[in-house]
């Protein structure tokens, strides 16, 4: 057969080099195979010291981690409830976080910082739930005697608070401002204020974070109080004084198991509510 008679070879061209020749001449129109490209994520591993009552737990962490993520882990290594956590330090205290969007680069926590957990464990939880249930028809409970309480005269105008508040506000008590909310002192493990207790005696709180316990000190005794067993508070600024409050902490289910102090400055007592019992 002549050269003119053979049929002309057209050469195979594979999908991979068809792949490579679009790229090289930037034709587009052959998608390239490549592997999908990750989100970029960060990678600034820190190590907190989380402080449990007597224990030191160390947790390996990314500086980007949410607060919700860090719970999570406490949640495994303590068995509390991400729910009833409460991590302490001046920048997580100091206002209402979302857990599920502030970072720990947000809260300015640093590698190798210790922060305060409080909290009880579910097995704590579920024995206070089965006291609580058990007392459930005592009709002397906190919610019905706070209910009570403001269908009736106000706290300071009853006998036994009149009595206490007519004493006097304290000399050398903190001043008090109304309609505000300020946070807790930066030494969060005392509450430097001076105010009179159930007794007519100056009195001080102290809040003992690494102990999970407030106490309560006079010059003669110191009244310890489990921050778990605080079913609830009652607050009321006193009238004529409003920069400064009735406070009581409720230990157990009766009106005899309110603990009173008196001329707290109005302002922290929201901050109060929120260490002992988160309510904000």
């Amino acid at each position: 057969m002549s050269d003119e008679a053979m049929p002309a070879v057209v050469p195979d061209i594979s999908h991979s080099q068809k792949n490579s020749i679009s790229n090289d001449t930037g034709d587009s129109s052959e998608s390239i195979d490549q592997p999908p490209l990750k989100k970029s994520a960060s990678n600034v591993p820190i190590k907190l010291n989380i402080r449990y009552k007597t224990q030191i737990f160390s947790v390996q962490c990314d500086l980007y981690d949410t607060l919700k993520d860090l719970k999570e882990k406490l949640d495994k290594l303590t068995d509390i409830d991400p729910k009833v956590q409460k991590l302490v330090n001046k920048s997580i205290t100091s206002v209402k976080r979302d857990d599920a969007t502030t970072t720990l680069k947000d809260l300015n926590l640093s590698d190798g910082q210790t922060l305060l957990l409080i909290g009880a464990t579910r097995s704590e939880v579920s024995s206070a739930s089965d006291l609580k249930s058990g007392a459930a028809g005592n009709k002397g409970s906190m919610e019905d005697y706070a209910s009570a309480a403001h269908k009736k005269e106000p706290l300071c105008k009853q006998t036994k608070h009149e009595k206490v508040i007519k004493i006097g506000k304290p000399e050398n008590a903190q001043m008090g401002i109304m309609n505000r909310n300020d946070p807790l002192p930066p030494s969060i493990d005392g509450l430097l204020m001076s105010m009179l207790s159930q007794t007519a005696k100056k009195a001080r709180l102290t809040f003992k974070l690494e102990l999970d316990e407030l106490w309560i000190n006079t010059a003669e005794t110191t009244k310890k109080i489990g921050m778990t067993h605080i079913r609830n508070i009652i607050d009321e600024p006193i009238e004529s004084n409003e920069g400064y409050s009735i406070v009581g902490f409720q230990t157990g289910t009766t009106e005899n198991s309110i603990i009173w102090i008196y001329w707290c400055p109005s302002q922290y007592v929201r901050s109060i509510r929120r260490e002992i019992i988160s309510d904000y």
